[in-house]
């Protein structure tokens, strides 16, 4: 059985992170739609996916060990 790697927990964590922020920000404006919704759990993705590409990024981007 496969163990999860840190720096997965982490990227989950970044994302769940933004995630929450996104379904916040969408929801705080009282006149929202299953499909904003749906967008902001998308739009949450963009975070994680950045530090991802970032070679810089030793926690969890591709200077990291995940390869």
């Amino acid at each position: 059985m496969k163990r999860i790697k840190p720096q997965h927990i982490e990227a989950l964590k970044s994302y769940l992170r933004s995630a929450i922020a996104a379904v916040v920000a969408v929801m705080a404006t009282l006149e929202w739609t299953w499909d904003d919704v749906a967008k902001a759990f998308v739009a949450a993705l963009i975070p994680p996916v950045i530090r991802w590409i970032n070679p810089k990024d030793t926690t969890f981007g591709r200077g990291s060990d995940t390869e």
